[in-house]
């Protein structure tokens, strides 16, 4: 079940890349091309379980402004995605080591709720910030937590906790420096696809089906789900799609 899921959103994903682009094209075209009614997503989010029912409604909201001011990929082309990786294969770390203690305590936090099988153990986490996490891209949601559940394959939230532990596990990337630092996981979300090694593609297989790698190489990207962090332990996110 959970393979056709991953199937359904690499699907997805492409057909809304051919959608956007389009959409982009020069307007002597528009006399002769045919309408595209296909599905439209800004920004990206995932299919889960055959469902497609995430929030689509305004991006803006104070508690997420500087969210997406801080350090981002402003260079985009047309389909929503960055062209390039903002980190190399030399700037994945793994374990605890280099994040700093509040980073640490809240990866802890996160990977000890999935373990608990229940979703609502993320409320107290995400409550306890000064605002919520984004969980359907660059969307706003009234309740992230029944966001998240309304995007697992099962109805009680748990394949989006398997998720989130997986990706805790990986290694990370660190985006940006100081107070403005990123860290993500897993590392595949800013690192080139097609610079991974051997070992490397069997973390990314972990994750997602060799089908839906093979539709990503082709995106140039990673789009399934990612975690960032800030540097004082707030989670950015924890969402798919393109958020840069």
């Amino acid at each position: 079940m959970r393979r056709q899921a991953l199937h359904l959103f690499a699907a997805l994903i492409l057909s809304v890349a051919a959608t956007n682009a389009l959409a982009y094209a020069p307007m002597e075209l528009e006399t002769t091309a045919p309408t595209v009614t296909g599905p439209t997503l800004e920004p990206l989010n995932p299919t889960r379980g055959g469902k497609t029912n995430l929030p689509t409604g305004p991006a803006s909201s104070d508690s997420h402004e500087e969210d997406l001011e801080e350090p981002h990929s402003d260079d985009l082309k047309a389909t929503g995605v960055p062209e390039e990786g903002r980190a190399e294969i030399g700037d994945v770390h793994y374990g605890t080591d280099d994040l700093p203690p509040a980073v640490v305590e809240t990866r802890t936090r996160l990977i000890d709720a999935s373990r608990t099988g229940e979703i609502e153990a993320l409320r107290p986490i995400f409550d306890g910030q000064r605002g919520p996490p984004l969980v359907a891209g660059t969307a706003i949601v009234e309740d992230p937590v029944d966001s998240l559940r309304s995007q697992s394959g099962d109805d009680e939230g748990r394949e989006i906790l398997a998720i989130l532990m997986e990706l805790l596990e990986t290694g990370y990337v660190k985006i940006g420096e100081g107070r403005a630092a990123t860290y993500i996981w897993p590392y595949f979300a800013e690192v080139p696809l097609a610079d991974l090694d051997a070992a490397q593609y069997v973390e990314l297989y972990r994750i997602l089906t060799a089908i839906d790698v093979e539709e990503m190489e082709r995106m140039g990207r990673y789009l399934f789900f990612r975690v960032g962090i800030s540097a004082d332990g707030r989670i950015r996110y924890f969402t798919a799609g393109d958020l840069e």
